[in-house]
């Protein structure tokens, strides 16, 4: 009888024995505490005009009342509000976009789903321990929208970087006597077309002479300007000397004139279209034809130069019935839906990305895990003091036990941020893991580590 006692017992300890060994493996290990750098899938958004981009975004959003489905709408609504300034950083120059981020926020937050196209999301999962669901997304933004709201909403964009200057110009020896109207007729035409098309895109385009117009800052330069033809213009464009660019048969100084036409010129636009036409041949009671060259160039920047170009020929069958009018509409508007095709993308394409210098401030979320209430408090007060114009502190959220989440702004690599914060946490005797640091990454983790005894 006793060995059978004994023999229960045992059994009894070995089954207690390993219930406790399975209820361990029921506990989440620290390596599978996930966190966004664990989400990642494929994208299938495309790029399909130069009026979109693609962003790819991470996010995440708390689990209230174990309601997935309202985490996962929340987590994409922060991952569009993020995906569309990103793509303000990418329009603004970074001294404007770091002193206005705040202002920007504020004002594309009210409705962010009119800058966004379509978004999907590539992977999902509970993070942080199933107190948090995370998203890896991709939001197809509207460059154009954000592009006008920048301009003419908050004005942060400088009328030169949205501007440019249309120019219709032909051999000299053109003969349209035999077609049946005037080289005035196509020219005003073609350019009503042009700038109704870019103007509805965000864009300012002028014609020639208005822009000589806005240039005329004194009455010194007025008188001058006044005077330039759109030959001479176009030589200025060209970067051509100004012994060749026909200033020193009409104006005195034409060196100095050069110089100063091109830099006020640069204010004013950041690219020039010439429209070229070749030749028109046959008249509206036949066949009749339109042959042009179409070219663009950037005068912003030193680097210069024609970055599109395009020959466009198109016909139209006439009548004895034909109207002029309508004749020409129909050439102007065949030759400009050919543009579309390759020109047109191209030329908004380089007025909607601004190439500039330095680095934006961009929003991180600081993770701390297991940290103890002091321990983020005095991580909270040392943000503070330290901040900068290449950092900044903005808030924090503890509403989550053994969570806590700090936004900050950071310019620089992310992992000189992580660096920062692990340096404080040094300094302070603070053990704690070192964070991942991944591409489109924008949440570090520190998980608390015990004291080393």
């Amino acid at each position: 009888m006793r060995k059978l006692n004994l023999l229960l017992s045992f059994i009894l300890g070995l089954a207690l024995f390993f219930s406790g060994c399975a209820a361990k493996k029921m506990e989440p290990k620290p390596e599978n505490f996930l966190t966004l750098a664990d989400l990642s899938g494929r994208v299938n958004l495309k790029e399909d005009s130069p009026g979109v981009r693609v962003i790819r975004i991470k996010a995440k959003a708390f689990i209230k009342r174990n309601d997935i489905r309202a985490a996962k709408a929340k987590a994409m609504e922060i991952a569009g509000a993020k995906a569309v300034d990103e793509m303000v950083r990418e329009l603004l120059a970074d001294e404007d976009y770091n002193d206005k981020f705040a202002d920007i926020e504020q004002y594309l937050s009210k409705n962010i789903q009119k800058y966004i196209i379509k978004s999907e999301v590539n992977d999902e999962k509970k993070i942080f321990g199933g107190r948090y669901y995370g998203i890896d997304s991709a939001h197809k933004v509207d460059r154009q929208k954000v592009l006008v709201a920048l301009q003419k909403d908050l004005k942060l964009i400088n009328n030169s970087a949205s501007s440019l200057v249309v120019v219709i110009t032909s051999k000299k020896d053109i003969d349209l006597s035999a077609s049946g109207f005037t080289f005035k007729d196509i020219e005003e035409s073609m350019m009503n077309q042009i700038q109704t098309d870019l103007n509805q895109r965000g864009l300012r385009a002028m014609d020639f002479r208005n822009a000589v117009t806005s240039a005329q800052t004194d009455e010194k330069l007025k008188e001058q300007f006044g005077k330039i033809s759109k030959e001479q213009f176009m030589a200025i464009v060209s970067g051509s000397p100004a012994d060749k660019a026909l200033l020193n048969t009409q104006i005195q100084n034409a060196e100095e004139f050069y110089t100063t036409g091109l830099s006020l010129l640069r204010q004013l636009a950041k690219v020039v279209i010439e429209v070229n036409i070749f030749a028109v041949s046959g008249n509206i009671k036949g066949d009749i034809a339109l042959s042009l060259n179409v070219t663009a160039k950037n005068i912003s920047t030193g680097r210069g130069g024609a970055f599109a170009n395009s020959v466009i020929n198109v016909a139209r069958r006439g009548g004895p019935s034909v109207i002029t009018s309508s004749m020409i509409t129909g050439l102007v508007k065949d030759s400009y839906t050919d543009m579309q095709k390759e020109f047109v993308p191209q030329v908004i394409k380089e007025m909607s990305t601004i190439s500039v210098g330095g680095n934006p401030l961009i929003a991180y979320e600081l993770v701390l895990k297991d940290f103890k209430s002091k321990e983020a408090r005095s991580l909270r007060t040392k943000l503070k003091q330290v901040e900068s114009d290449d950092f900044r502190y903005i808030s924090f959220d503890n509403s989550v036990p053994t969570i806590v989440t700090i936004i900050v702004r950071h310019v620089g690599k992310t992992e000189d941020l992580g660096d920062k914060i692990m340096e404080i946490f040094d300094s302070k005797g603070i053990n704690t893991k070192e964070p991942i640091v991944a591409p489109d990454l924008t949440d570090l983790v520190f998980v608390r580590l015990p004291d080393e005894e």
